[in-house]
């Protein structure tokens, strides 16, 4: 397994989700069918509202979702078909279907509606045939007959809950367990119904607690005593999971996390007080009844272009297996389905024969991980998906983690383990916010619930990372870097993989926790075979020089310890074979391991069986005194201690195969820790390690102990942590065979394209640091080829071969006056500084380019803050998600009691200040100007209960029309699923209305002379709006381009927009516009107008630390407004001394006159005496 085995007995139950739910195909166009691999999927909210959010139901959805707790999958199913049966309806839906899946216990109409449920679902699941005949197998597939397996053991088990003993007993156990959860915070503050409230957080939190209290004292979301009283049997969906039958429900859990509660924002009640928790309630069940029925809408009459697909088991194993499914055609994939179960994964389900008909996808377009980086470390995580993610720029890959609020902006390069543009050139992967400098998501709500908080459940927010694949269909050759620099930049990675061993960081040998370990030395090797496939190096120095770093280093306290574990995988991975793990001549040595062998492979596989009672001692100990520490192997003797960490359990036996002795059957014990069958563990070894040993030589079982929780278990095993030992040939409890039990195939070759570089038109290379540590910079090699370019190449003066950016990932190369070419690169590059190296003889030109980096002020993506990128003629914004406008609700933000909106614009994009001064004019300044001027429309549509429909955007340097925009705010939106708002609204640039008679346009502009709010922005944010104009209108289209579209046909190219030429296409014009618009005083513009949506733009929290001027305006407000008066209006400091007022309004207060000129683009909207001079007057 990739990652470290864990004693995990117990573990938490997590039946509903606790963050509210995202639309999968937000990222993607809106026509172009999707296939979406969720891992760790939990309940089905996300495929609900995805669905519910989609423009129409012509798009295919194809979703393979992996959980590794049965029971989820077995309620997910239970469900979603409930939702499709003949007899559902919207009461239904918000009655028994919702108590099924949200309450604890249940009333005895709700119980007998489960168990009939249950009852279909296990005569239909007798096997996949019999499934294949049900009504649901249109929509529910199965990956494998284990799967299918599994989740009838869950149906039946809910069915057999009615025994008054049993009953009785988990009854007792699940008050209990409530209980139990109530201590754990009898008076801290719960602030996670602030998470799904968004913008509205502040008045969600105290009803949200009480929401939270009451369920954990009641089991359920009544406040009707009787209702209440009425629900005394056990759900006994939640009382079975893989831990067995008991109370295992996760503290967190709670009914309405899982909805969007910023809803709350249009409820009659939203200026005047807080919600109540019957209204969080019923905000919920609202939303619950509309996604269901929109989830039924889609499947009535069995459509085929809706297929949900399950599988059971290790997100990581699952992901290999249908990598290796893929490239092999074999559906037994020698993968074991998780740590601790024995019998490989066969995608023996229905669809992964080469004869079906509806083939399930291998390659994916959305790849969602929810919180697994968490639990499973974000190198194995992308070590696993990326080779699953397709190869167009649009394709997504979702990483999500709780981080603790000081560590803002800090632990997001620590969990790459080197910076984040070396790993992104290595795995060919970027984080698309991060290297943009802005989001259009936002979890800064989250952050600032964290402000001043010491205790409760929240002191941690949920981060979500989008990685893509680089903007540009000019996709280069692999990446080339020389073997040296590339050995160095791979063993620093190591070093940090493996930080928790690092002598620096140890206060002793025996250190306790030092927190989660996510990586051994398998999961490096793993890591290494995936850059070797993307890399162009010369790979046996470059492994050379890994192993020599690797054996001269100090730092690590184990590290030789390890240094045969990791040569072992080395091999196992096909990176290399060591010279070490050559099997030399057996000679006389003494130990017999090998007797009778023919031949020795340069890996072997030793079998332990760790009788039952000597588990006894740890089983002994309470979950939470056990917690959830490494397990590891070792081999000692006199003369080395070696450890293994890649090791792999299962209960029960193992025979000798008749065939071959030296491979043994496993015979499974399917009761596992309920069983009393021994422990079987495997590892591999090199071979040549068990020729040196003596008699004496030991194989133990023993605990990592930088990963003990709590020194009970030195208690239980003693100071080595010893759970086991025996003889190496002791061949009662040792054996050693040539593979694991169950045959995995191990080592199974994936396939991988490691090009020549010959074979490209233009290559890539690699520049490093002084210290090799990490890519601070790119070639880009174009070789001449086409024969009468290379003629023209060879006469052209050197003057007219000319080199400059010209988008954020290329650079343009001219060639005297009529030809150019685009050199591409896989990450955003710095331009401005150019090197150039021109050979004409070798008919080649190379440009050395430095990487773009997020917290400069480099050109970066200057040239292009927003790229489009094509997929299937279609159009998709690369760093803006998309949003389906008809589904996200309207919202008034007109009243002056919607306080709300303030705190919401006063936390959009905030930088930290270089330590260098003020930034210059570059890409920085412009994100924050058109920043500024969205939260500038905002602030003017909200002010004084009098919205401001009409904006006219102009540089007042400029000539009067080229470049002026005119912007009609339809109204606002909550767009839920980002926790923000949207403006919904229609743009007209100024040169379209040239065919307008004078009279008919000086009419529309009279009627909105009052309300119209100027805007006067630079020529370089004009440009920038030119270029973002038609992303926003991408953003939100329901209508099609026209096949001899400009746009559709160019890509949109628009680095470099002509502000004569409008940036809007004519195929929008006048479509899918709101009847406001088509009946209001605007109707005459409505042929030239184009619908488009935007919001704030927010700060990337992985990028920079919120933690200093954003914390402090934060913390300004929370304190209230006399503490708030006490620092700037803008940067949220003192006075300078002291601070300064507006001459105009006295309102306004500054701590500077450049903080003062700064913040006029917003303060000029509401500072009083100022109104006149903003109003637009057309003559």
């Amino acid at each position: 397994m990739a990652h470290p085995v864990t004693w995990a007995k117990k573990k938490f139950f997590y039946p509903i989700g606790n963050t509210p739910p995202a639309s999968f195909t937000s990222d993607l166009d809106a026509e172009t069918s999707a296939a979406i691999l969720l891992l760790g999927c939990g309940d089905p909210r996300s495929i609900l509202y995805t669905v519910y959010s989609e423009p129409s139901a012509s798009r295919s959805l194809d979703f393979t979702c992996c959980d590794a707790e049965p029971a989820i999958l077995a309620r997910n199913v239970l469900l979603l078909t409930m939702i499709l049966d003949k007899d559902c309806n919207a009461n239904q839906i918000k009655g028994t279907v919702w108590n099924m899946f949200f309450h604890l216990f249940l009333d005895k109409r709700s119980l007998d509606r489960v168990r009939q449920q249950c009852q279909k679902l296990v005569d239909l699941s007798v096997s996949i045939e019999s499934w294949e005949k049900g009504k649901y197998s249109g929509l529910l597939r199965f990956c494998s007959a284990h799967t299918l397996k599994e989740l009838h053991r869950q149906w039946c088990l809910y069915i057999m809950l009615d025994d008054n003993a049993k009953k009785s007993h988990l009854s007792k156990a699940f008050r209990l367990g409530m209980q139990t959860v109530r201590d754990m915070f009898p008076d801290s503050c719960i602030y996670t119904a602030g998470r799904s409230a968004g913008p509205v957080w502040l008045s969600v939190i105290q009803p949200g607690e009480e929401q939270y209290r009451r369920y954990w004292k009641t089991g359920v979301t009544f406040d009707d005593a009787a209702q209440v009283s009425a629900a005394t049997f056990v759900n006994p969906t939640f009382a079975y999971d893989s831990s067995g039958e008991d109370f295992n429900v996760h503290y967190g859990t709670d009914p309405i996390l899982a909805f969007h509660l910023g809803m709350a924002a249009k409820l009659p009640c939203s200026t005047k007080r807080n919600p109540s928790v019957s209204e969080l309630v019923g905000i919920a069940k609202e939303q619950f009844k509309e996604w269901c029925l929109a989830f039924r809408e889609r499947f009535k009459g069995g459509q085929a272009n809706l297929v949900i697909r399950l599988w059971v088991g290790d997100a990581l194993a699952f992901s290999k297996a249908l990598r290796i499914f893929s490239e092999t055609d074999s559906t037994n994939t020698g993968v074991y389905p998780s740590a601790w179960e024995v019998t490989p994964i066969i995608l023996d389900g229905q669809d992964y024969s080469k004869t079906t008909q509806n083939e399930a996808p291998l390659r994916f377009d959305i790849i969602d991980t929810s919180n697994l980086m968490d639990h499973l470390g974000l190198l194995n995580i992308l070590v696993a998906t990326v080779p699953l993610l397709q190869d167009h720029p649009a394709a997504t890959l979702y990483t999500n983690s709780l981080l603790n609020f000081e560590e803002a902006g800090g632990r997001f390069a620590n969990r790459a383990c080197t910076d984040i543009a070396t790993l992104s050139l290595l795995l060919g992967i970027i984080p698309a916010s991060y290297v943009s400098g802005f989001a259009t998501r936002t979890n800064i709500h989250e952050v600032c619930m964290s402000v001043g908080t010491t205790s409760g459940i929240v002191r941690s927010y949920q981060e979500l990372v989008l990685w893509k694949r680089a903007p540009t269909d000019n996709i280069p050759g692999p990446l080339q870097i020389a073997a040296k620099p590339l050995a160095n930049i791979l063993f620093n990675i190591y070093l940090q993989m493996f930080k928790d061993d690092d002598i620096s960081r140890l206060s002793s040998v025996t250190a306790t926790f030092q927190g989660f370990i996510h990586y051994h030395r398998s999961s490096f090797a793993a890591f290494l075979a995936l850059v070797k496939q993307r890399v162009n190096s010369d790979w046996t120095h470059v492994m050379d020089y890994v192993m020599s770093l690797i054996e001269r280093d100090k730092t690590l306290l184990t590290g030789l310890n390890n240094v045969q574990d990791l040569y072992c995988q080395f091999h196992i991975h096909e990176v290399c074979t060591a010279s070490a793990m050559l099997v030399p001549s057996l000679g006389n040595h003494p130990s017999r391991v090998f007797d009778g062998w023919d031949d020795i492979p340069p890996a072997v596989c030793i079998v332990l069986q760790v009788p039952r009672k000597y588990l006894e001692g740890l089983e002994s100990l309470r979950a939470n005194d056990i917690g959830t520490p490494i397990l590891q192997c070792e081999i000692e003797s006199q003369l080395h201690q070696n450890i293994f960490s890649a090791i792999h359990f299962f209960f029960g036996t193992t025979t000798p195969s008749t065939s071959d002795p030296r491979h043994l059957i496993p015979n499974e014990d399917t009761t596992r820790w309920r069983g009393s069958s021994p422990l079987i563990v495997s590892f591999y070894v090199p071979s040549w390690l068990l020729t040196v040993q003596t008699p004496r030589t030991k194989v133990r079982l023993r605990i990592h102990p930088r990963s003990i929780a709590s020194p009970m278990i030195y208690s239980v095993l003693g100071p080595l942590l010893c759970i086991f030992s025996a003889d190496l040939l002791d061949k009662t409890h040792v054996q050693v065979v040539r593979r694991r039990p169950g045959d995995p195939r191990e080592p199974v070759k994936l396939q991988g394209s490691n090009n020549a570089p010959e074979s490209h038109t233009q290559l890539v290379s690699m520049l490093t640091d002084k210290d090799s540590k990490k890519v601070n910079g790119l070639t880009g090699k174009l070789n001449i080829k086409h024969p009468t370019l290379q003629a023209t190449f060879r006469a052209c003066p050197l003057s007219d071969i000319k080199v400059e950016q010209s988008s954020p990932f290329s650079m343009l190369v001219s060639i005297g006056q009529a030809h150019q070419e685009i050199v591409s690169f896989p990450y955003p590059i710095d331009g401005s500084n150019p090197k150039t190296r021109i050979a004409r003889k070798s008919l080649y030109i190379e440009v050395d380019v430095g990487l773009y980096q997020p917290n400069s002020h480099q050109e970066g993506l200057t040239a292009n803050p927003f790229p489009v990128v094509q997929r299937n003629s279609n159009l998709i914004p690369w760093n803006i998600h998309r949003v389906n406008l008809e589904k996200l609700p309207e919202v008034d933000i007109t009243h002056p009691k919607c306080q709300w909106l303030a705190h919401h614009l006063l936390v959009t994009l905030s930088y930290d200040e270089p330590s260098g001064g003020a930034p210059p004019a570059g890409r920085r300044d412009l994100i924050q100007d058109i920043s500024r001027t969205i939260r500038d429309i905002f602030i003017s549509a909200g002010k004084d209960g009098n919205p401001r429909q009409a904006i006219i955007m102009r540089d007042p340097k400029g000539n009067s029309v080229p470049g002026e925009i005119l912007m009609f705010l339809n109204c606002v939106r909550l767009d839920l699923p980002s926790h923000t708002i949207i403006a919904d609204a229609c743009a007209v640039p100024l040169d379209l209305l040239s065919d307008l008679s004078s009279k008919t346009f000086s009419k529309c502009l009279h009627k909105t002379q009052n309300g119209m709010v100027e805007i006067q922005m630079s020529s370089r944010e004009i440009r920038a709006w030119w270029q973002l104009l038609p992303i926003l209108a991408e953003r939100c289209r329901t209508w099609s381009h026209a096949n001899n579209c400009k746009f559709r046909s160019a890509g949109m190219s628009n680095n470099d927009p002509d502000l004569n030429i409008s940036p809007l296409c004519k195929c929008g014009r006048g479509k899918s516009l709101p009847p406001s618009f088509l009946k209001g005083e605007y109707k005459n513009l409505a042929p030239f107008a184009t619908r488009v949506a935007f919001g704030p733009l927010f700060p990337v929290t992985c990028l920079e630390s919120v933690a200093n001027n954003l914390l402090t305006r934060l913390d300004a407000i929370m304190r209230g407004e006399s503490k708030a008066s006490e620092v700037c209006d803008l940067c949220g400091k003192a006075g300078q001394p002291r601070l300064m007022r507006c001459s105009a309004c006295g309102r306004a207060k500054y701590c500077s006159k450049e903080c003062q000129k700064e913040d006029w683009k917003i303060h000029r909207v509401g500072c009083k005496t100022s109104n006149k001079a903003q109003i637009h007057s057309s003559k």
